[in-house]
C-alpha cells in the first residue's frame, strides 16, 4: 500500500511540475523577434548643430519603462542618465538631452527587447567639430556583471547538462546489463552544489538587468518576471534539482527529472525571440539531449578505461554505438533546423559576425567529434579492443568548448 501511495504521488507531482512549466511556456510565447537597433539621430560619428533630442531607432518595439541613455564628453566624464520621453512599447526612444557643448560625444544606450534579452551598445556623434574619437569608457572586463554572468551561467548550464547526461548513459548502462557508476546517493550533493551555483548565476543575472527592472521583479510584477526568461528558468532548475533529491522514488522520477532539466535549459536563451517558441523550444531540447549524451558517454568511457571494467567489450561497443548515433543524429538535424529556425543559411554565409562564425566552429566540432566517436567505435573498441584516452580526452574538451559556443550564441544577436 505505501508502494503504491509512493507511486501515485510521483506520478502526480510529475504531471504538476510538466504542466506547470508548460504554463511558463505559454504565458511567454507572444513575443516576435529579437530586437536591433537600425539607425540614430544623430547619426553614428555625424557631425550636426545642437541636438535637442536623442532617437534611436529599432527594428521592432521595446520597453521603454526599462530604456535609459547615458551621455559622455570627449574626456570620457558622463554628463548624466536620461530617460526616453516616450512610454508603453515603441519602436523609437526618444530622449530630450538639452544643450550639449561642442565637441565629439559618446552615447551609451540600453534596452529590453520583447524577448526579455537586455541589449546594449554605443555610438559616438560630434556637435559642430569632431574633437576624438573612440571615447573609451569600458571598464575593465573583470569589473562588469556581464563577464561573471557569462562566467557562471557556462560553469551551471555545463555541468548541468554533463551531470543529467552522465546520469541518463548510467540509466542506459543499467539496461544492457554494464557496469554503472554515482549510485543515486552521489547524486545528492552535485545536485545541491548545482542548485546553489543556479542561484548565483540567478543574482548575477539580475545584476545585469537595469534598476527598474530589477525593483519591479522584486515587487513580484508579473510582465517584469515574464521579461526575464532566464530568471525564471534558473527558478524551475532549482525546484527541479530538489526535487532530483528526493530518496526512494521510481528510476522514472529521476529520468523524467533529467529530461525536464533539459528542457527548462532549452528556454532560456532566443527561443523567445522566435515566431513558434514552443517548435524553437522542442528543437534546442533535442539538441541539448544530443550533447548531454555524446558527453554522458564520454564520460562513461573514462570511467570504464580508468577503473579496468571494460570486460565485454562486444557489448560495450554495442551500447556506445548505438548511444553516439542516436546523439549524432540528434545533434546535426537539431542543429540544422536550429539555424534555419532562428536565421536562414543565406544570412549566415552572407554575414561575417560573432554568431556566424560561432556556428562555423560548431560545425566543425561537430564534424571531429563524429570522426573521433567512429575511430573510438570501429578502431579503438574493435581492433585494439580498448579505449583510447586520449581519444577520449580530446572529444570532451571539444564537447566542453560546443557548450560553450552555445550558450554564447544563445545571448549574442542573430544575422538577419
Amino acid at each position: 500500500m505505501l508502494l503504491y501511495t509512493k507511486r501515485v504521488m510521483s506520478k502526480s507531482t510529475l504531471i504538476v511540475v510538466f504542466f506547470a512549466l508548460l504554463l511558463m511556456a505559454v504565458a511567454t510565447n507572444q513575443v516576435s523577434a529579437h530586437a536591433t537597433l537600425e539607425s540614430t539621430t544623430p547619426a553614428q560619428n555625424s557631425v550636426v548643430s545642437h541636438p535637442q533630442q536623442i532617437e534611436l531607432h529599432y527594428n521592432e518595439p521595446v520597453n521603454t519603462k526599462y530604456s535609459s541613455i547615458t551621455i559622455f564628453d570627449d574626456k570620457g566624464k558622463s554628463l548624466g542618465e536620461f530617460k526616453p520621453t516616450n512610454s508603453g512599447t515603441n519602436q523609437t526612444l526618444t530622449f530630450d538631452v538639452g544643450q550639449l557643448d561642442n565637441g565629439t560625444h559618446k552615447v551609451s544606450w540600453h534596452t529590453t527587447s520583447a524577448d526579455g534579452h537586455e541589449i546594449q551598445d554605443e555610438f559616438e556623434f560630434s556637435i559642430n567639430k569632431k574633437t576624438t574619437s573612440n571615447i573609451d569608457v569600458t571598464p575593465p572586463f573583470y569589473e562588469t556583471s556581464n563577464f561573471w554572468f557569462g562566467l557562471f551561467r557556462f560553469i551551471t548550464e555545463g555541468s548541468l547538462i554533463v551531470l543529467m547526461g552522465s546520469f541518463l548513459v548510467n540509466s542506459v548502462a543499467k539496461r544492457y546489463q554494464l557496469p554503472t557508476y554515482l549510485a543515486f546517493f552521489s547524486y545528492k550533493p552535485i545536485s545541491w552544489i548545482l542548485s546553489a551555483m543556479a542561484f548565483i548565476t540567478a543574482i548575477i543575472y539580475i545584476m545585469t538587468l537595469s534598476p527598474e527592472l530589477v525593483s519591479n521583479i522584486m515587487a513580484l510584477d508579473m510582465t517584469a518576471l515574464l521579461q526575464a526568461p532566464f530568471l525564471l528558468a534558473m527558478i524551475a532548475i532549482i525546484v527541479l534539482l530538489l526535487l532530483f533529491t528526493l530518496n526512494e522514488m521510481m528510476t522514472i522520477w529521476y529520468i523524467a527529472i533529467s529530461l525536464i532539466i533539459i528542457v527548462t535549459l532549452s528556454m532560456s536563451g532566443h527561443v523567445w525571440a522566435q515566431s513558434f517558441p514552443l517548435w524553437s523550444i522542442i528543437l534546442r531540447s533535442i539538441h541539448l539531449l544530443g550533447m548531454a549524451l555524446w558527453l554522458g558517454c564520454m564520460v562513461y568511457l573514462v570511467w570504464l578505461a580508468t577503473t579496468k571494467q571494460l570486460q565485454d567489450i562486444v557489448k560495450v561497443k554495442r551500447f556506445f554505438f548505438k548511444l553516439n548515433l542516436g546523439a549524432v543524429i540528434a545533434l546535426v538535424i537539431s542543429g540544422v533546423l536550429m539555424a534555419i529556425d532562428e536565421t536562414s543559411l543565406a544570412a549566415i554565409w552572407s554575414s561575417v559576425t560573432t554568431w556566424s562564425s560561432l556556428f562555423y566552429v560548431k560545425i566543425i566540432g561537430t564534424i571531429l567529434m563524429i570522426t573521433l566517436g567512429g575511430y573510438q567505435s570501429f578502431r579503438a573498441l574493435t581492433n585494439l579492443q580498448k579505449v583510447n584516452k586520449k581519444v577520449l580526452y580530446c572529444e570532451i574538451i571539444i564537447g566542453i568548448m560546443l557548450v560553450l559556443a552555445g550558450i554564447i550564441m544563445s545571448q549574442i544577436q542573430i544575422p538577419s
